[in-house]
């Protein structure tokens, strides 16, 4: 059967949004890989990351291919099955509007959603009517056994993860077990993807070392508790990874066919297998595999040591993300990190001294925080000996379990637009996306504007901290060159750093000469009461000067 696969752009609100990035969509990859392996005709458009255009409209802005051009390419391909990716809920809007303009064109095409979101809601997608079936969680196995069904005209009723209709009724099967050996999976189908994009991009990263750069994943699902995390709609609490040398073998494929000299590895707990990550990095170390890697969606901590650091270090890891989330000992009970944070430290410090860039990433705006206990992150970002530190408000998504904290709190209710009981036109699934794309919510303590400002004390507060460290301590650079390529990055990541400097100095210089080209205006002078009037100066008899 002939399949086509979209993962849809992506629309932002607001009149200034920040530009969501680019990434290879490795689950759909994933699917084709499997889906052509049965024998399918397979194509992929990535919405996001096939081009990046920009349409800017008052209230919103929408990055990636436009829609005319993604019902060209349905129409051109002319599939038999559709599937459209839906992971983010804040984003929902998205995919059912693709669908609604697809099944306009191609009424009798079956439209399948898949993703995060709907595996978690899927009464609240089938209410769309363009959305004709649902695969909950790991889709391979469910997605191709529907295909085998499809094709013979046979019934639906015993597809475990598929939700559907059945005349005007929507029947959910039961849910399908995770996949035991994911190893079996062949690699992504990279080559139904638009690479020269994904390498673009990596070319004009800043904080990439060795370029192009290339993404993996390693291992599925995430057994951690975390009351904000979505992972568990589509992975559970279960966590499988792949096989070591299998991990190397798609390195080295990567570094051959697409010329990778780095990789990220998207996983969302690296390290819950210790011994298996040791085994990785032994590894590429065994096979002289020259790569770099980094983590970007960070590992545990608690788990990691020092030898690991050491041989993480000597098999190509060059920046390791530590998600640390809280340095609030009594919010980090709430989000279910009671793990203390001595051993972070510890392993910050082990990775600084091997010369390891290190990140930690933290959320502002939990539902019981105070700005002083948002204080404590900044004040353990800064105390940490972390190189850099990334803050972000929280965004509570109906799938986290802290969404409920903050509906029993009377903090967000989404109910009015996620109740599945009330009929949905494609439309509405917009309201949505608009509604969680609003940077942080209201807490018991602090509103939006407050915690916005949380945000920007975070950056300022750290990164002067920060530089004033660096100037005191030069040397602490020194530890991280230990070859001509860690030299030209270390000068490439200060230079980024410097930039912001620049900027506001530039911005501080202006401000001075303006002031000045006021004190030298008559009219102005008088205006910008920069000094007092002359009924303030008979009443004080004095001239002090106001500023």
């Amino acid at each position: 059967m002939k399949v086509l696969l979209v993962f849809p752009s992506t629309t932002v609100y607001g009149d200034d949004p920040s530009v969501p990035p680019v990434v290879q969509p490795l689950g759909l990859a994933y699917l084709a890989a499997y889906l052509e392996k049965e024998g399918h005709t397979v194509k992929v458009i990535d919405g996001r990351g096939g081009r990046e255009d920009k349409t800017q409209t008052p209230t919103y802005t929408r990055f990636g291919i436009p829609d005319e051009e993604i019902f060209k390419q349905v129409k051109d391909f002319n599939p038999a099955v559709l599937g459209i990716s839906n992971m983010f809920t804040a984003y929902s809007g998205d995919p059912h509007r693709i669908a609604k303009g697809i099944k306009k064109q191609h009424p009798k095409l079956p439209i399948i959603f898949g993703g995060s979101h709907p595996s978690e809601f899927p009464e609240l997608v089938m209410k769309d009517k363009n959305v004709d079936m649902v695969v909950k969680g790991e889709g391979e196995v469910t997605f191709a056994e529907l295909l085998r069904k499809i094709e013979n005209k046979e019934s639906l009723n015993d597809i475990l993860g598929l939700t559907y209709r059945d005349g005007g009724r929507v029947i959910q099967n039961p849910p399908r077990e995770r996949m035991d050996d994911i190893d079996s999976l062949p690699l992504p189908a990279r080559h139904l993807l638009p690479m020269e994009h994904y390498i673009d991009e990596s070319m004009r990263h800043e904080f990439i070392m060795r370029k192009p750069a290339g993404a993996m994943v390693t291992s599925r699902g995430c057994p951690q508790k975390c009351v904000f995390c979505t992972v568990r709609a589509v992975w559970g609490r279960d966590w499988t990874g792949r096989h070591p040398s299998k991990v190397v073998d798609e390195i080295e494929f990567l570094q051959e066919k697409y010329n990778m000299r780095e990789v990220s590895f998207l996983d969302d707990d690296l390290g819950r297998d210790i011994p298996r990550l040791a085994a990785l990095c032994d590894e590429i170390i065994r096979r002289k595999v020259d790569i770099r890697w980094t983590t970007p969606n960070g590992v545990a901590h608690w788990l990691l040591n020092e030898n690991l650091l050491d041989k993480m270090k000597a098999s190509g890891c060059y920046r390791l993300t530590f998600g640390i989330e809280s340095g609030n000992k009594e919010t980090r009970k709430f989000i279910k990190k009671k793990v203390p944070l001595e051993q972070a430290t510890k392993m910050i410090a082990h990775a600084n001294k091997i010369g390891l860039w290190t990140i930690c990433t933290f959320i502002l705006g939990f539902p019981y925080e105070k700005k002083e206990d948002m204080r404590d992150s900044i004040r353990y970002a800064i105390d940490s000996g972390t190189d850099m530190a990334v803050f972000y408000l929280l965004l509570p998504h109906p799938t986290s379990d802290v969404y409920s904290v903050f509906k029993k709190e009377g903090l967000l209710d989404l109910d009015p637009i996620m109740d599945p009981t009330v009929f949905k036109e494609a439309e509405d699934f917009a309201a949505i996306g608009e509604t969680l794309s609003q940077r942080g919510a209201q807490t018991k303590y602090c509103s939006p504007e407050e915690l916005q400002e949380m945000l920007t004390e975070a950056y300022k507060t750290f990164f002067k901290a920060r530089l004033k460290k660096w100037v005191m301590n030069p040397f602490h650079f020194l530890r991280k060159v230990n070859s001509y390529e860690d030299l030209k990055y270390t000068i490439k990541v200060g230079g980024a750093f410097a930039d912001p400097i620049r900027k506001f100095l530039t911005v501080k210089r202006a401000h001075i000469n303006m002031l000045w080209d006021k004190y030298n205006e008559k009219d102005a002078f008088s205006k910008a009461r920069l000094y007092k009037s002359p009924e303030e100066i008979s009443e004080s008899k004095s001239a002090a000067p106001l500023i």
